[in-house]
């Protein structure tokens, strides 16, 4: 069996490889102290819209951000696109989400400016740890529809290093007024 720690500053990622010479894949075991729960404020006028990411997160260009690598990338993107009668399509789409098996926590958000809801992938059986995971928030508002996406390794989500984070952005979301 063989070991190798590798040590950083606490906001940093303390990361320990266990590996062993058998067919079993190495466990990652990540701090929680990856995120220093700063923020800055992101917004953007042409697309109509604001909200608060980590300050470990950095522009990957228009409307998409890249975090840690937790082994996996994280992300954040914000994708918009027209839709006429978008505040009808919240309902319509709400259910679709709500019924489709492939998502799950499919549930209702308080959105300055708009309507929402948010949904997350389900994990599928035999998901790799570090298989990108994803949750989504789908906003109505202005004949617009934006989708905000937020990935990360699985296990990142499993351990909670995820959740707090991305929960924070979901909820930071605004439409602005047009």
């Amino acid at each position: 069996m063989r070991i190798l720690v590798w040590s950083f500053t606490p906001a940093m990622i303390d990361l320990l490889l266990v590996g062993s010479l058998t067919a079993q894949p190495p466990l990652f075991f990540l701090s929680q102290g990856i995120f220093s729960g700063q923020t800055f404020a992101y917004s953007d006028a042409a697309q109509g819209y604001r909200l608060q990411l980590p300050v470990e997160f950095q522009p990957a260009g228009p409307g998409a951000w890249s975090g840690p690598r937790l082994p996996t990338p994280t992300t954040i993107y914000v994708h918009t696109e027209p839709m006429s009668g978008a505040a009808a399509a919240f309902a319509v789409h709400f259910k679709k989400y709500k019924d489709d098996p492939l998502y799950t926590h499919v549930t209702s958000v308080s959105v300055p400016g708009g309507q929402g809801f948010r949904a997350e992938a389900v994990v599928r059986p035999g998901q790799a740890p570090e298989d990108l995971h994803r949750w989504f928030l789908f906003v109505y508002a202005h004949e617009r529809v934006y989708t905000v996406g937020l990935t990360g390794p699985l296990k990142a989500f499993q351990q909670g290093i995820l959740p707090p984070v991305y929960a924070g952005v979901i909820n930071s979301f605004a439409v602005l007024n047009r």
